[in-house]
């Protein structure tokens, strides 16, 4: 659990203005640095993948098969489970990079040597964004001729690994509210002593990799805890349909009640859509709907955002901090572009001013906030910098990434990988490489620059529209998972056509036999989402939204509602559906 910081409440919106105007001259002009050439690009891209390769060849040398490696002290470490996160983590991008030889000897080392009935507690929201997710979306590529990385050995072992750390963290599910513990242990549940307080990421966090699994093992369980998680988060939302930072998961009390888009919130928001965008479960568009139109009322002070009381809507905290960089890319994936590059550019200029992101930056005082002076390789700044490029080809974000680059290898590049800072104005390294270093952050850099230089990979290139997951895991919107040719949710759960729909160990090495059998742009989907127009398109008028919310037991939440909502208009400055090259 975040500790609560103390925070200057009642800051005056007047010193806030005023704030937000000096922090805004930090914003760079409409000079950019000399455009990236295809063929710099190309180079770009080569030289993240060598990032990517001294990295992941000093884990595996040094550290493996502890979860990460020290990359100044060439040592390892377990600090989640001790089960070889960081080779876990990679191994899509594994795959993304075509490098069958490594992907098909980690799947199959995994596959043979990942145990999970271990006496260890473990992070529910760490252990689902890296572990669960990361199992997942290699077995969707190491089961599938399409992908081109299809292993020939390969026998599910990857879904049944998934399937039974899943079955173990349902435990931390058994709440009053359905809002889970933030920790298990997975050999005997929930501690007697755990904390009743988790975060309102870690209890909205777990929509995709559980419905996916639900879909993979046509077994509802998973997808339906998930969604009362959700539920249970969303019933207790303020009058101002925002949500706080912590909550009891047995009371549904709030105990912290700073609503943001970062610390402790950011993915809530980021699931949501993701869930609708992956499954076409409509009951999510609408909760997005609602709480981004909150979010952009009552926390965005334009182009940046802060912290307010969720009941009163009073700012609290005129912070920038690191994890709201995913923010634009999230805002250009729902359509809503313009204000997405005024933000991306007000948080790239604290990166240009420092030559990384702190961890927080004070709008007040346009300084690096006390206690918070790390860069721990995150990747939100490089992810919404690759979907601004996606969606507009404008190459700024080209120059943006090439200074990312520079950066990393300069300031963060050490012995045997790369490591954190420790000061961002010092640039001190710490001895520390977190997993995601090598699943999120060099990922989307090399994607941005494979992009530019005419992209050869199963995102760009492959037969499948792909989701991202938190964790930066590519999720395929199949057949299989987004069941685009049903429109019904029945108590949270999706609905199964049929005993064969959906495909566990037995069915994944059949239905992938023929390389193409499921071409998305074949499919009649349940929107206008893959639509082939230029960039993006509004959806005019109405939208037909059918969600069924059914209440049972107003205490201790089993809170699910069954309300029905029908030609909903949409708001004519809000979402907006995007087109298929976005994905």
């Amino acid at each position: 659990m975040q500790p609560i910081r103390r925070r200057h409440r009642g800051f005056p919106l007047l010193c806030l203005s005023a704030a937000l105007l000096a922090a805004a001259t930090l914003l760079p002009g409409a000079a950019v640095a000399e455009g990236v050439t295809p063929s710099e690009a190309r180079r770009l891209r080569d030289e993240v993948k060598d990032m990517f390769y001294h990295a992941f060849d000093g884990y595996m040398k040094y550290a493996f098969p502890l979860d990460e490696l020290r990359p100044l002290s060439c040592q390892g470490e377990d600090s989640l489970g001790g089960y070889a996160l960081t080779l876990i983590d990679s191994l899509d991008t594994l795959a993304l990079l075509g490098d069958k030889e490594k992907f098909g000897a980690a799947v199959e080392w995994v596959g043979k040597n990942v145990r999970f009935d271990i006496n260890k507690t473990v992070s529910v929201f760490e252990t689902n964004i890296r572990i669960l997710g990361g199992l997942l979306s290699a077995h969707l590529i190491a089961s599938d001729y399409a992908t081109g990385m299809r292993i020939q050995s390969y026998d599910d072992q990857l879904l049944h690994l998934a399937a039974d750390l899943a079955q173990r963290l349902l435990p931390a599910f058994d709440t009053p509210t359905g809002i889970p513990f933030g920790s298990v242990n997975l050999m005997y549940g929930v501690d007697e002593n755990e904390s009743k307080i988790t975060s309102t990421a870690g209890g909205g966090t777990l929509t995709l990799e559980f419905g996916i699994l639900s879909r993979l093992t046509n077994n509802t369980v998973f997808e339906r805890v998930t969604k009362k998680s959700v539920r249970g988060i969303w019933s207790r939302r303020s009058k101002l349909n925002l949500v706080g930072a912590h909550i009891n998961v047995f009371t549904g009390e709030w105990t912290q009640k700073d609503a943001g888009i970062g610390t402790s919130i950011d993915s809530f928001y980021e699931y949501l859509l993701k869930a609708y965008l992956l499954f076409g479960d409509e009951e999510y568009l609408y909760i997005f709907q609602e709480a981004y139109k909150a979010a952009m009322h009552y926390l965005h002070h334009d182009p940046w955002y802060v912290e307010v009381n969720m009941n009163s809507g009073a700012t609290v905290w005129p912070l920038f901090n690191s994890l709201q960089a995913f923010w634009p890319g999230l805002q250009v994936l729902a359509g809503d572009v313009d204000p997405a590059i005024r933000t991306h550019a007000a948080f790239f200029s604290v990166w240009k001013k420092y030559g990384f992101t702190p961890e927080g930056f004070n709008l007040a005082t346009s300084t690096v906030q006390n206690g918070q002076r790390s860069y721990p390789l995150r990747p939100e700044l490089i992810e919404s910098t690759y979907w601004l490029f996606k969606a507009t080809r404008d190459h700024r974000y080209l120059d943006v990434g090439r200074d990312i680059l520079a950066s990393l290898q300069y300031g963060a590049r050490c012995p045997c990988g790369y490591c954190h800072i420790a000061d961002v104005e010092t640039h001190k390294q710490d001895d520390h490489m977190e997993s995601f270093f090598l699943a999120e952050t060099v990922k989307y850099l090399w994607l941005l620059f494979d992009l530019a230089a005419g992209p050869d990979n199963i995102v760009e290139s492959g037969p499948y529209k792909y989701i991202f997951s938190t964790e930066g895991h590519l999720l395929p919107v199949t057949p299989e998972i987004a069941l685009v040719d049903e429109h019904c949710s029945y108590f949270g759960a999706f609905c199964n056509g049929g005993a064969d729909h959906g495909y566990g160990a037995s069915a994944s090495s059949t239905k992938h036999q023929n390389g193409n059998y499921t071409q998305l742009d074949d499919i009649q989907t349940h929107s206008s989402l893959y639509s082939t127009s230029n960039v993006l398109f509004k959806t005019g008028g109405y939208i037909k939204v059918t969600l069924m919310w059914f209440l049972i037991n107003i205490f201790y939440s089993l809170v699910t509602a069954y309300v029905t909502f029908v030609d909903r208009k949409w708001n004519n400055s809000g979402l907006q559906c995007v087109k298929s090259k976005l994905f």
